[in-house]
């Protein structure tokens, strides 16, 4: 029997979970967190069964966005008195609702769409991987990994060079609202800074009806199915969905990534040597790394998974870090392997309908930022070894938050 005392709310289980998920899996794929309370779930197969039906797991589970919370009646009315009341869309949303909004959502996010971002991106990437290698390196977290999110996101919803330093700031709010560890003082602050954004965001969205633009905001404030369009909450809502999902994944994804090349010169030297293998790198660093630990369903009956009974109302939490560890699904999966040949099969960008509608996005910023650090440095290292990282304490999401590297320049 494995160690039924194993909490993920332990903040040194959360910096590296791999050792809790091998020793876990020892009784099956299902593990039940006295800690919180939660049904922890950790098989490929499973999760993707789970993902699969939104009628028997709910997503609605009143723990993101829309909140079940004692405290949650007081700052809801500053919602409505300051911004707009949160609702549940896409990650946080079943059908129909989930459906019309994905429809909308994935109208904006075409291919020409999809074509504009990369452009931008290629001109972005360049400039703040150049001035993080001018000033000779430092913290890739801070200086790179951390605002070309915002930078990208920022950009979709029309915000102009002007506006970044706030956009960082409404970033950061929408991050830390998730902690729940916050304290009601520092939680109503998060939603007064979040309010901003709320307002910031309906008035872009006023210009753009009258003045489109080429941009994510202003194409979906005009698609529509069947004639039926975002409400202004709704709207928001997603952003602010958005926002978090960018900023998880793309944030962890390119430390993780530059982190495994830093401990690797072999491998920099193959990447650059033939630059179309950085495709299969990125997709075993998400697998590998899964930036994004795990998110929320609620059984909406009384179920199975495998052999363990699910009473209706439990909470469960998907670990997709798990699942893309899962040797029923990848040989020896605790090893880092580019040429792993089913590498792209990995939960991190979820599966079913609430397939992260920006994965083609976060892969194109992932390819090309590594790409840029690549060409731009012959050697790129860790500056002082191990003590140069320091990893996540976080319930959700996974990675490291300080990489402190130092490079030989190109």
């Amino acid at each position: 029997m494995t160690d039924s005392t194993i909490s993920f709310l332990d903040p040194e289980v959360q910096k590296c979970p791999y050792g809790a998920y091998r020793e876990l899996r020892k009784d099956g794929p299902v593990y039940f967190d006295e800690s919180c309370g939660f049904y922890m779930v950790f098989g490929y197969d499973e999760i993707r069964q789970i993902t699969a039906d939104p009628a028997t797991f709910s997503s609605v589970t009143g723990l993101l966005l829309v909140k079940d919370t004692g405290e949650q009646e007081h700052l809801n009315k500053v919602f409505e008195e300051h911004g707009f009341l949160p609702v549940n869309t896409l990650v946080v949303a079943d059908p129909p609702i989930h459906t019309f909004h994905r429809s909308l959502v994935d109208k904006a996010f075409n291919a020409i769409a999809l074509k504009r971002m990369e452009a931008f991106l290629e001109i972005t990437v360049g400039r703040i991987v150049d001035q993080f290698l001018g000033k000779g390196g430092g913290d890739f977290y801070t200086d790179v990994a951390a605002i070309l999110p915002s930078y990208v996101i920022a950009d979709q919803m029309g915000f102009s060079s002007d506006d970044f330093e706030k956009f960082r700031t409404w970033t950061d709010a929408v991050v830390a609202e998730a902690n729940p560890n916050n304290t009601p003082a520092e939680q109503l602050e998060i939603t007064r800074t979040i309010c901003d954004l709320h307002q910031h965001i309906s008035e872009k969205a006023d210009d753009f009806l009258l003045n489109p633009r080429p941009c994510l905001l202003s194409d979906m404030v005009h698609a529509d199915v069947d004639g039926q369009r975002l409400t202004r909450q709704e709207l928001v809502s997603i952003f602010v969905i958005l926002i978090a999902g960018a900023h998880d994944t793309t944030t962890s994804s390119l430390c993780s990534a530059l982190y495994r090349l830093a401990k690797d010169r072999e491998l920099q030297d193959r990447l650059r040597e033939n630059s179309t293998l950085i495709t299969k790198f990125v997709e075993e660093v998400l697998r590998f790394d899964s930036p994004v630990a795990g998110l929320f369903r609620r059984a909406t009956c009384d179920t199975m998974i495998g052999e363990i009974p699910i009473a209706k109302d439990s909470l469960l939490m998907i670990r997709y870090g798990a699942a893309n560890r899962d040797p029923k699904m990848f040989e020896h999966p605790d090893t880092f392997n580019i040429d792993r040949t089913n590498a792209s099969r990995h939960l991190s960008f979820g599966s079913g309908p609430h397939t992260c509608v920006g994965n083609l996005l976060a892969r194109a910023e992932l390819r090309i930022a590594v790409a840029n650090m690549l060409k731009k440095t012959r050697e790129i290292r860790l500056k002082d070894g191990e003590a140069s990282v320091s990893w996540l304490t976080q319930f959700i999401v996974y990675g490291p938050n300080r990489l402190e590297l130092a490079f030989s320049p190109a």
